[in-house]
């Protein structure tokens, strides 16, 4: 398995600069071809997984820290917020907020206008993320909750904060594979059109394999702007000419088909 992945690691290195050693993959099997591909994709995530488990772990520490430390007593009983409070109390934590509001002065519109925020306000909560609000009323949730309540939640929750950054970690893994198989078969279709104008002679499953390692150069390149937090600028565009690019270089590197 060690050799196995040493193999990988050099097939992606020769993959970001040298078409004519690609195009003698042609005849490489499927299977190793697939998991080629399923390193190139866990390359791909990690650092946007990381990136999200940093934000959400300091996330959590934030509102870990505001509930215990800023925000006053408070208890939910009857579908009605009593805070230990004489106003509204708003405490911002970076480019998020959190509210504390029995008095009704605030609503769905002004809580949803803080664009990142949790609104524990008189009858519902209202929690924003990017705009977007979505509220919950105390009295269909049926139940009573304290700020001390709120606070033993968060210590249960850190406790599963591992178990719950696996399960990110593996739907962003599992759906970044999937839309890289698609790439590369779509990547692939386009090699018809290239294959044809080059008059060289490939089926489709030689192909698929040139295509999967032509996606090399672009994967690796974004995942340093992505590990660097750098936003590339029509990112899907040049994802998608700088694979179009590799793979006609690739396809140059082929004999030409012989014609009677």
């Amino acid at each position: 398995m060690c050799v196995l992945y040493m193999n990988v690691l050099k097939q992606i290195l020769v993959s970001i600069y040298s078409p004519k050693i690609i195009s003698t993959f042609r005849f490489q099997g499927i299977g190793k071809t697939i998991f080629y591909v399923f390193i190139l994709s866990l390359l791909s995530t990690l650092p946007t997984a990381i990136y999200l488990s940093n934000s959400l772990n300091e996330g959590i520490k934030n509102f870990d820290q505001t509930i215990r430390k800023d925000l006053p007593s408070f208890t939910i009983e009857d579908g009605t917020l009593t805070a230990d409070s004489e106003k509204p109390v708003e405490i911002k934590k970076d480019e998020f907020s959190i509210i504390l509001d029995d008095t009704g002065t605030y609503g769905m519109e002004e809580i949803e206008a803080k664009e990142n925020a949790i609104g524990i306000l008189t009858d519902r909560f209202v929690f924003v993320a990017n705009a977007q609000a979505q509220s919950y009323e105390y009295s269909l949730m049926n139940m009573s909750l304290s700020k001390e309540d709120i606070i033993d939640l968060s210590s249960q929750f850190n406790q599963l904060l591992p178990i719950v950054y696996l399960i990110l970690f593996l739907v962003m893994y599992l759906f970044g594979a999937f839309v890289k198989f698609i790439e590369i078969t779509v990547l692939a279709l386009f090699g018809l059109a290239i294959k044809n104008s080059l008059q060289r002679k490939l089926n489709f499953k030689q192909m698929w394999v040139l295509a999967a390692y032509a996606t090399t150069l672009a994967t690796v390149f974004f995942m340093i702007m992505d590990s660097l937090a750098v936003a590339v600028p029509s990112g899907f565009l040049i994802n998608w000419f700088v694979h179009i690019i590799v793979l006609y270089l690739i396809f140059k590197e082929l004999p030409r088909q012989k014609t009677t």
